[in-house]
């Protein structure tokens, strides 16, 4: 392996090109080219990065032994199929969330990637977030004592066009999130899916899954409920974290500022036999300060790193098949 890795990307939608720009930005990798099924597409690539070459054909990515990885963006259900091939000619993968469309396609992906030597990374980026690795910092601190229960909302208008439901489009982030912080898999999962005519789902002949509430429960006692939804005209990320000394909010919509706050678990005075009014106050809010990074660059840096240094992956299968794992078991009937 020489000190670069030349990594090519394939599929150049909406997130596409940021990964282009990311990867592009390190010292350490070049995108000597770019892969799409759309010309126009394409000619986006061209005017924004004139020095990066584009092709139609993702056999001439797989076919060229100077290429030693691949970023692959494209609907999950092409996941497979790209992944394997890249693995199977030599190469590295970056894949974006989630893993793949099955659990037995990504069986085969991680079997294959470890009978070849090679990395296989997961586009989770919320691991990569400086709030969120705050936060698990704060929890293993002891900052708000035990952690006794986390609530999450991940609610917007959903995308125009899709196939795939709300659970597989916003479920990662927060079930990768989860997993990041808890180091653990849930024993029983519990959801109430609902599909709502509403909004492009409403003369849908599929009857896609536009809202959901989960409830994960884990060995360790700590519980998750993650409410996603495509019902919502307003953009909502937000997520609590409760403890025996404390809560930690999570916004993601603030600035880096107010992201990440813990509230102290205040006092009540209801029960007392005072003549003052009865009610009880909300404990201190301390703001954290956050690192500014952005989560994409970093997460691209650690995928980099791990092929030229042979180091370990934050966001490998191993990870990626729990997620997937998750989004599956969240759309069993209970």
């Amino acid at each position: 392996m020489h000190d670069k890795v030349n990594i090519a990307v394939v599929g150049c939608g909406y997130w596409g090109p940021n990964l282009v720009r990311n990867f592009s930005a390190l010292p350490n990798c070049c995108v000597p080219i770019v892969c799409d099924k759309k010309t126009a597409r394409l000619e986006f690539i061209k005017n924004e990065f004139p020095n990066i070459a584009t092709t139609l054909n993702y056999q001439e990515i797989i076919q060229n032994n100077q290429i030693d990885a691949v970023c692959i963006a494209t609907p999950v259900k092409t996941h497979a199929e790209l992944a394997i091939s890249a693995l199977r000619s030599g190469k590295h993968v970056f894949l974006e969330k989630p893993l793949a469309a099955s659990l037995q396609e990504a069986e085969e992906i991680i079997s294959i990637a470890a009978e070849n030597s090679l990395k296989v990374a997961v586009g989770h980026v919320f691991q990569f977030a400086p709030a969120v690795r705050k936060i698990r910092e704060l929890i293993m601190g002891g900052a708000i004592g035990d952690l006794y229960h986390i609530s999450s909302m991940r609610i917007n208008l959903g995308p125009p066009n899709t196939d795939i439901d709300v659970i597989w489009d916003l479920g990662p982030h927060d079930f990768s999130i989860i997993l990041y912080l808890l180091n653990e898999y849930p024993e029983k999962v519990v959801a109430v899916n609902n599909h709502y005519p509403f909004g492009f789902l409403r003369d849908g002949p599929d009857k896609l899954i536009n809202n959901s509430h989960i409830d994960l429960f884990f060995r360790s006692g700590i519980s998750a409920h993650v409410h996603l939804s495509w019902l919502s005209s307003v953009k909502v990320r937000l997520m609590y974290l409760f403890g025996s000394e404390g809560t930690i909010i999570y916004d993601e919509m603030l600035a880096l500022d107010g992201k990440v706050k813990i509230v102290g678990t205040g006092k009540d005075n209801r029960t007392t036999l005072s003549s003052n009014k009865l009610g009880y106050a909300t404990g201190d809010i301390h703001i954290i300060e956050l690192e500014q990074h952005e989560p994409l660059r970093k997460e691209c840096e650690h995928f980099i790193d791990s092929i030229l240094y042979n180091r370990d992956l934050v966001n490998d299968v191993k990870n990626g098949f729990d997620v997937l794992k998750l989004i599956i078991d969240s759309h069993k009937i209970n």
